[in-house]
């Protein structure tokens, strides 16, 4: 039976200094690190998790966009990590084929800044990507409790940290949660598709998940009866984003390009860049501190 790695959440009111020292202590017992805020001087990226109650909703083309489009305004500033662990395919919508994963980082003997960035892959994109696992028997090895670890470290590294996750709420996406800044909840405009959503975000609430959460829209153009306003006022919050259906997503997909750079004049493609906006102005981004560990 595997037994959780005990967690200790510390004050964020000491120097950065006196925090890494407390830090590393504590990790070298075998005890996860939490603060309840961010530690000044030590730069914490914006973790965004993408979750989707169902399948086929389009989250791994949305997450893929999205770390592509903000990686274009933040250059080497973002990861994107496949927490899809068993079957996840943001390698391929990234063209990636990385020689190491977060599996093998779970079976290591240490996590850290250094062990965590000598796993990820670089992209042309200018971005770094996490992958989960090299087939669903490897995945068993990654736990909750590796996620716990990982996401902060790449959150003291880059600016914006973007989260693929399984359908559904399994553990690794409720770590996940448990890490996030922002969480994008995303459906399609179907009846059954809008319900789950209600119900995945009526459990954040129960579990007492604080991020920020935004409403995407995916295939928002389809005639499935339902009007943006329905989802709305199933859901209690607006709909921040909406993306159209287009044959290229899929294409793309297939091709390992995303829409965002191989049709940036495309409907979708501009949708994606007003996600991107949503998160990260084009103004300046007020997140961006002084301080941040590459």
């Amino acid at each position: 039976m595997n037994t959780k790695t005990p967690t200790v959440t510390v004050g964020n009111d000491m120097p950065p200094e006196l925090f890494d020292e407390i830090d590393a202590t504590l990790r070298s017992l075998g005890v996860n690190v939490k603060t309840d805020g961010p530690v000044p001087g030590r730069g914490l990226g914006r973790v965004i998790v993408v979750v989707a109650p169902k399948g086929g909703s389009g989250k791994t083309a949305i997450s893929s966009n999205l770390a592509v489009a903000l990686a274009a305004r933040n250059p080497g500033r973002v990861a994107v990590v496949d927490l899809d662990v068993q079957f996840g395919d943001l390698a391929l919508a990234l063209s990636l084929d990385p020689q190491r994963t977060l599996a093998q980082l779970a079976r290591g003997a240490e996590i850290d800044v250094t062990t965590t960035k000598v796993h990820l892959t670089s992209s042309p994109h200018k971005l770094f990507l996490l992958a989960g696992a090299a087939d669903p028997v490897d995945a068993e090895s990654i736990r909750d409790e590796h996620v716990a670890v990982v996401l902060p470290l790449l959150a003291q590294s880059f600016d914006y940290v973007v989260v693929d996750t399984a359908a559904g709420l399994d553990e690794l996406t409720l770590a996940a949660l448990d890490c996030a800044t922002d969480v994008l909840l995303v459906s399609s405009l179907d009846v059954t598709s809008i319900r789950s959503l209600r119900k995945a975000n009526d459990a954040l609430d129960h579990i007492g998940v604080t991020a920020q959460r935004t409403m995407l829209i995916n295939r928002a153009d389809s005639k499935v009866g339902l009007d943006p306003s329905d989802a709305e006022e199933v859901m209690g919050m607006r709909i921040a984003c909406s993306i159209p259906s287009s044959r290229s997503v899929p294409l793309s997909l297939n091709l390992g390009d995303p829409v965002v750079t191989s049709e940036p004049k495309s409907n979708v493609a501009k949708k994606m860049q007003e996600l991107a906006e949503i998160f990260s102005p084009v103004a300046g981004d007020k997140t961006t501190k002084k301080g941040w560990r590459r």
